[in-house]
């Protein structure tokens, strides 16, 4: 028999420390409900689990965005509805201005509610938006071409690092400077120049933005922009296509996780009918043929607006079902099984309850010594 070195209890107290390292653990799953709460549960499940809480997450707002998307095309549809319902009004002045039984001056008066219903169309077209996103001018979903083969304003070596659009339809726009006499300025135009604007650059801190409001464009410089060095940043700004997409799933490939949209033109110029006019049977027989192109102009945008708010809802229901089935994956590795836990528990505080009697008894031994010294 040993005094110095009690075996029994140095037993006890290892297992008693086990039981107490359970009992917390199980504790730890039931106050959090997960059965992972560390790395070192699982280290592997964890990974795993971690992953598709990302996925989730992503699936959820890919959910908001087609819910979103759709709303968008609902504002866009609304807008649509309004031109569809001028151009109707429209061809019923036309056929009445084509017929003789009009006079001129019944005409003139025609001419005057047709044209301010041109410029209601165009008006509608350019304010029918969606977050500051013109929908049906035809520049939503146009983007800056970056690559530098086309658009040479963003070539390197050039100062102007970038450029932000708004309401921009597809195409070249030429940019020019003139800082002659020392005033100088930059110019931005359309393919046509039917369309420029030229900013003073006088007073102009390299790193800032410049910006074209008739546009809707804006170019940030860099710090090395020059503004006296004639011709630096001039080039050609492309704004490439005119296709909006809309990502609806989070499968990781861009490709198949969007739905794309071709840009909707609804205004006079998109219609086909600029310069359309009824002041006399001849120009409104005409522009009767053009208001019937309208419509059906009209129509195939109906046909692309409808087309895919019902393909976002099938999306939409895609992915809420994928939604529920990586919730369910991940709570099969994730959450603790509550009912197992409860039973582990009560099995590590009864080994606990055991250990600490088991101690005391250990800890009592060594006292049988002194019956051999009496």
């Amino acid at each position: 028999m040993r005094v110095n070195t009690n075996i029994a209890s140095i037993n006890a107290q290892r297992s008693l420390g086990m039981s107490n390292t359970s009992v917390s653990r199980s504790l730890g799953r039931l106050s959090s409900g997960f059965r992972i709460n560390r790395a070192a549960d699982d280290a592997a499940g964890l990974g795993i689990a971690n992953q598709l809480r990302a996925d989730l997450r992503a699936l959820k707002q890919a959910s908001r965005n087609a819910e979103q998307s759709n709303a968008l095309l609902q504002v866009a549809e609304g807008g649509a509805q309004q031109i569809q319902g001028i151009l109707e009004r429209m061809k019923e002045l036309a056929t009445q201005s084509v017929s003789d039984n009009v006079d001129s001056n019944g005409r003139a008066r025609i001419e005057t509610e047709f044209q301010e219903l041109m410029g209601e169309i165009d008006r509608i077209a350019d304010s029918t938006k969606y977050q500051g996103s013109a929908l049906l001018d035809g520049s939503f979903g146009a983007q800056v071409d970056s690559n530098v083969v086309n658009s040479t304003v963003l070539a390197g070596g050039t100062e102007i690092t970038g450029a932000t659009i708004s309401g921009v339809a597809a195409g070249t726009y030429t940019l020019t400077r003139d800082n002659t006499g020392g005033a100088e300025t930059i110019t931005l135009a359309n393919s046509d120049s039917s369309l420029t604007q030229t900013v003073s650059l006088v007073g102009f801190t390299a790193g800032g933005s410049i910006s074209f409001d008739a546009f809707g464009v804006t170019l940030q410089t860099s710090n090395a922009f020059d503004i006296t060095a004639a011709g630096d940043g001039a080039g050609d700004l492309v704004v490439a296509g005119t296709t909006a997409e809309f990502v609806v799933g989070a499968s990781g490939n861009l490709a198949d996780d969007k739905i794309t949209m071709s840009g909707v033109n609804l205004t006079v110029a998109g219609l086909s009918m600029t310069g359309s006019s009824l002041a006399t049977d001849t120009v409104a027989e005409t522009a009767l043929a053009a208001i019937d192109a309208a419509i059906g102009v009209v129509s195939d945008a109906f046909s692309e607006i409808g087309a895919k708010q019902n393909r976002l809802d099938y999306a939409s229901a895609n992915v809420n079902a994928a939604i529920e089935n990586f919730a369910a994956a991940e709570s099969v590795i994730r959450d603790a099984d509550m009912a197992a836990e409860m039973a582990e528990l009560t099995k590590n505080q009864i080994l606990q309850q055991a250990g600490v009697s088991v101690l005391a008894q250990a800890n009592q031994a060594p006292q049988l010594v002194l019956r051999l010294l009496q």
